[in-house]
């Protein structure tokens, strides 16, 4: 039979062991300025220049981190910070201003010290990371603005 010591020792342990892991995976919203901001950026900034031919930056509405998952939710602009004329891209005959978005998301994964784009939805016109929460079993708290 166990002591009561150790059952209370048992106890504790596991409801400690969660709690830490529950705020071990909590959702960190990134800050300006930071460097894990500008390092996953930099990584959501490769395909969509690719894609659009042009330099870009971009107009952050969401940069949210949950243990070795991101999510990135941007709109891509003009070197000088303006919108960008899809017209004007490979997109032109698909662009229609008036139903299509004008965002990336962007579901990255860590890889050691650097980040990976997992999955990335190009202007959508649909909630895309509906799929990668039942995909990588991830909480819809990660994609949601506070």
């Amino acid at each position: 039979m166990l002591s009561r010591r150790t059952v209370l020792a048992i106890l504790t342990s596991t409801a400690v062991i969660p709690a830490m892991r529950a705020s071990a995976q909590s959702i960190v919203l990134v800050p300006r300025g930071s460097p894990e901001r500008k390092a996953i950026l930099d990584v959501v900034r490769v395909p969509v220049e690719r894609r659009l031919g042009i330099k870009v930056i971009f107009e952050v509405e969401r940069l949210a981190v949950f243990g070795d998952w991101a999510f990135a939710e941007v709109h891509p602009r003009t070197e000088a910070g303006g919108r960008i004329d899809y017209r004007r891209t490979r997109y032109a005959r698909d662009y229609v201003p008036d139903l299509d978005s004008d965002l990336v998301l962007t579901l990255l994964r860590r890889s050691g010290a650097s980040w990976v784009v997992v999955q990335e939805a190009f202007l959508p016109t649909d909630v895309a990371w509906e799929e990668w929460v039942k995909s990588y079993k991830l909480p819809r708290r990660l994609f949601l603005q506070d």
